[in-house]
């Protein structure tokens, strides 16, 4: 069975983005002088992507062409008739939990949770999130979207690697215990 893998970068202050959902902080951090803090590892293990509307509405704003292509990318929204502006994209307005489960179990790779806050809370509560890769970047913002938003259920997780990078930046990853 494949796994809901959280791959996401907060800063130091735990914000994964400023409090209009801006990630200017984060795309200034420099690439390490080898690799990419694991994202090109990620992208080989994944094979559908799971990310929140506003997530999906920043990652437009970029004006960059659209990089999950040949993804099976699912965009979770209360808006029945949000427009979809991405290849191989859909939304899910409901039975989310049916979805993921059956996802895991037909998927022959894992699944990658993009974000934001609101649905990550939501995969934790309902016992769908399998692996968090989260990405510490050594700036803080003073105020923003929380990692874990006030209401998240208390968890416990097991650490079962730590990755630093010259930047300063720091992957700590952890499973849920079985």
């Amino acid at each position: 069975m494949s796994k809901v893998i959280l791959y996401i970068a907060t800063s130091l202050d735990g914000y994964i983005a400023r409090p209009d959902g801006n990630l200017d902080w984060l795309t200034s951090v420099p690439n390490p002088e080898t690799g990419d803090y694991g994202y090109a590892a990620l992208l080989e293990r994944i094979g559908a992507i799971i990310m929140g509307r506003k997530t999906y509405d920043e990652l437009l704003g970029f004006g960059i062409e659209w990089p999950y292509e040949g993804f099976d990318t699912i965009i979770v929204s209360t808006d029945k008739s949000l427009a979809i502006k991405s290849p191989d994209t859909r939304v899910l307005t409901d039975n989310l939990t049916e979805v993921v489960t059956a996802l895991k179990k037909q998927s022959p790779k894992d699944i990658w949770l993009v974000g934001g806050g609101q649905l990550i809370n939501v995969f934790i509560q309902h016992g769908l999130l399998d692996q968090m890769i989260i990405s510490i970047v050594p700036k803080i913002i003073g105020d923003g979207i929380p990692l874990f938003p006030k209401n998240t259920l208390q968890t416990e997780w097991k650490l079962v690697g730590i990755q630093a990078f010259n930047t300063g930046l720091v992957n700590v990853t952890y499973e849920k215990p079985v």
